[in-house]
């Protein structure tokens, strides 16, 4: 059996990454070469660094303008606090392009406990969505003047829309788009850019040629409507292979995307990692779309699936924040800002500042995770670190394998299973050595 290995181009390119050392494609070959010595610091290529943060507000708490507000407060305050990494805060304001069932998005639509199973279909257009609907809610009323006289750009993100149908209808209207997005701008002028983010996982590669069009139609209308004021147009992707990683494709051709002419792509699966090795898989998929476009996603949430894990650690902050340095990396994008909640944690503030001061690190490089074959259907992932998961469903054009199928190739690759409930779970194999490209 032959692992699926990285390229000596991605390992040279990771290498650079963590040690601005350019090393030689021999050192590359194998673990047991010291992959850099040097340790240089790499340079400070990304001009203008930047740091956004999603923040969602509930109504509930600020109904008029005596009553209490305390995460708009919270908001503020960490926003004074640390003024030097909130360049802009992407607020979930109840403006959506999906009112999506049971979830609570819009009045007409309150969140009841069939949300997941009913959060792919919209109550807006008829049932189809992909109209910009909705008002401000009082929290953010609040937030936005004073955000705007703190100097932080103030952007709507229009809500998680997880219908294929709601995307479909946005992309054959562009102009309908722009133009609601251009009127909200007009009655809110302090509202300078605005984010969608589609998550549907049932997009195909028609639709990824879609979507690309729709993001430079909407982002050339949004520019002309407003020349003096540049109105940024954003959108949440998944950069990676769709087949291995279960994404929605529609949103994991970051190239392609990257290049379609939106001002920012914000790249969500590097939200998280099992390991620096990991995360830096998916780093290196993000990395295939420019610099001067590309958002790089971080969670700062703790939740029970993220609890305990690498990636709310303080060292992934360390490791992670240094590897985005020394790739020029010029956006994080954070998810998400809940001070009231104790998000983010105090760890993450030192590197953020870190980040926003310029230059880059020094840090040795793990050795990275090797996968079973086939390399289409497998991913680093999963807990421990050293570990890749897949999943039964690989693409149209590929058959589909169930877990004793998964269980073979992980034994074949000198694996060891992790049995998992897998209606829930990705099947997992481990490997606690590093393995080298040799056939075993």
């Amino acid at each position: 059996v032959v692992f699926n290995q990285f390229s000596e181009k991605m390992l040279l390119r990771i290498s650079v990454l963590l040690t601005g050392v350019v090393v030689v494609g021999a050192a590359l070959a194998s673990p047991a070469v010291e992959v850099s010595s040097g340790h240089a610091q790499a340079p400070a290529l990304a001009p203008q660094r930047q740091i956004s943060w999603w923040w969602s507000s509930t109504d509930s708490e600020c109904g008029n303008a005596t009553a209490p507000c305390p995460e708009v407060d919270a908001l503020l305050g960490f926003v004074s606090a640390h003024p030097s990494i909130v360049t802009t805060v992407i607020m979930r304001c109840g403006v959506v392009t999906c009112c999506r069932l049971h979830c609570g998005d819009c009045p007409s639509s309150p969140w009841t406990s069939q949300c997941d199973n009913t959060r792919g279909n919209c109550s807006n257009n008829n049932g189809v969505g992909g109209v910009v609907t909705g008002s401000l809610n009082p929290a953010c009323q609040r937030a936005i003047p004073q955000l705007h006289k703190l100097g932080v750009r103030v952007e709507l993100w229009l809500g998680e829309d997880d219908s294929i149908a709601s995307p479909r209808y946005m992309f054959a209207h562009p102009e309908a788009t722009a133009a609601a997005l251009v009127a909200i701008h007009t009655e809110t002028p302090a509202i300078t850019g605005f984010n969608v983010d589609f998550e549907t996982h049932l997009g195909t590669e028609a639709d990824t040629v879609a979507f690309t069009a729709f993001l430079k139609s909407v982002t050339a209308a949004l520019k002309a409507s407003s020349p003096s004021v540049p109105l940024r147009f954003s959108a949440d992707v998944a950069c990676g292979d769709a087949v291995a990683s279960s994404l929605d494709p529609m949103t994991t051709n970051c190239s392609r995307l990257g290049r379609a002419g939106a001002d920012r792509i914000m790249n969500m699966a590097t939200y998280h990692g099992s390991s620096l090795a990991a995360w830096l898989v998916s780093l290196d998929n993000a990395l295939k779309a420019p610099l001067d476009v590309l958002g790089v996603g971080m969670a700062c949430y703790v939740d029970s699936k993220t609890n305990n894990t690498w990636a709310v650690t303080p060292q992934s902050a360390v490791d992670r924040v240094c590897a985005l340095m020394n790739a020029s990396v010029q956006e994080i994008d954070m998810f998400d800002l809940a001070p009231e909640k104790g998000f983010p944690q105090d760890f993450w503030i030192p590197q953020l500042e870190r980040f926003i001061a310029g230059g880059g690190c020094q840090f040795t490089p793990p050795p990275p995770i090797v996968c079973p074959q086939p390399s289409v259907a497998w991913r680093a992932g999963g807990t421990p670190g050293r570990c890749c998961e897949s999943n039964s469903y690989r693409g149209p054009t590929v058959p589909t394998c169930n877990a004793t199928c998964a269980e073979a190739e992980c034994a074949a690759a000198k694996g060891t299973w992790v049995p998992e409930d897998f209606r829930v779970h990705p099947y997992t194999c481990c490997n606690s050595t590093f393995v080298t490209r040799e056939t075993v």
